[in-house]
């Protein structure tokens, strides 16, 4: 099992109604710059499903926000949904 230090590490928890909750694990680099961010939506004691994947938002020459992935995940909430509830059946 990996510990993760929090400087390499971040939890981004997102009520979204319906009980569920969408989470961003952000994984940053040794410069502490984000280097991936996993999306999962769930439920505490369901568990949770990968509905989205960031890799690669350190590379040079990519410019990346996170604010804006946050936008961009809430105007197509719905998508990430139906990518969830197809994961759990």
């Amino acid at each position: 099992m990996i510990k993760y230090k929090t400087t390499e590490r971040k939890v981004d928890l997102y009520d979204i109604g319906d009980g569920l909750t969408l989470m961003n694990v952000i994984l940053k680099n040794q410069d502490g710059r984000m280097r991936s961010i996993d999306t999962y939506i769930g439920a505490e004691r369901n568990g949770f499903s990968c509905v989205g994947h960031a890799e690669g938002v350190d590379e040079p020459g990519v410019i990346f926000s996170y604010a804006g992935y946050v936008r961009m995940i809430e105007a197509n909430l719905s998508y990430y949904l139906d990518v969830f509830f197809s994961n759990i059946k």
